[in-house]
């Protein structure tokens, strides 16, 4: 049989990565979208695919380098700044994590995804009301996004026990008072 030559393009391997990619085996993934780049170093998605195989092999500084990457290339692509807040915040860079996913929105208002992410952050850094404020937005644009609607559950709790608490709190301190004045101490 005569030897034949099979061109590999960079969309045959980018089924490839993403065939690994979904079968886990992210470190493979991770080498062909690689090789994709030394294909075509301009295209900014290759970047992203990159970081989204880093992500997934929780390599979050790698992740990171690549969509910054991305974002050189492209710097209007609200998903970029979006993936690239996931993995500053997985890295404990709150405040830069939070400025990519605001920035993801100031790109893109009607980006539900980067809503749900932000709201999620600061969910996690007990800003609570700010947390149900952005998620409401997100449920305004997707009103089926099921993880939003949870978080927003979860939010609407937090800020619910949170009152409670405060009513305690007073409660407490007039208790406290009343008892202080029956004993004549104010």
């Amino acid at each position: 049989f005569p030897c034949t030559q099979i061109e590999v393009t960079a969309p045959a391997l980018n089924n490839m990565a993403i065939a690994y990619h979904q079968m886990g085996s992210h470190v493979d993934s991770v080498a062909i979208y690689k090789r994709i780049i030394k294909m075509d170093e301009d295209d900014p998605t290759n970047y992203y695919n990159l970081g989204t195989a880093y992500e997934a092999a929780k390599s979050y500084k790698d992740a990171a380098k690549a969509y910054r990457q991305a974002i050189e290339l492209e710097p209007e692509e609200a998903k970029y700044y979006n993936n690239l807040g996931g993995c500053l915040q997985a890295l404990n860079k709150t405040e830069t994590a939070e400025r990519s996913y605001k920035w993801a929105i100031k790109i893109d208002k009607r980006y539900g995804e980067a809503y749900y992410n932000l709201g999620n952050f600061l969910l996690g850094s007990g800003r609570v009301e700010e947390a149900l404020e952005i998620l409401d937005k997100c449920i305004k644009m997707k009103p089926e996004h099921a993880n939003c609607l949870r978080k927003h559950g979860e939010a609407k709790k937090a800020l619910e026990e949170k009152a409670e608490a405060f009513k305690s709190q007073i409660d407490e301190a007039i208790e406290k008072a009343e008892k202080m004045r029956s004993r004549g101490e104010l």
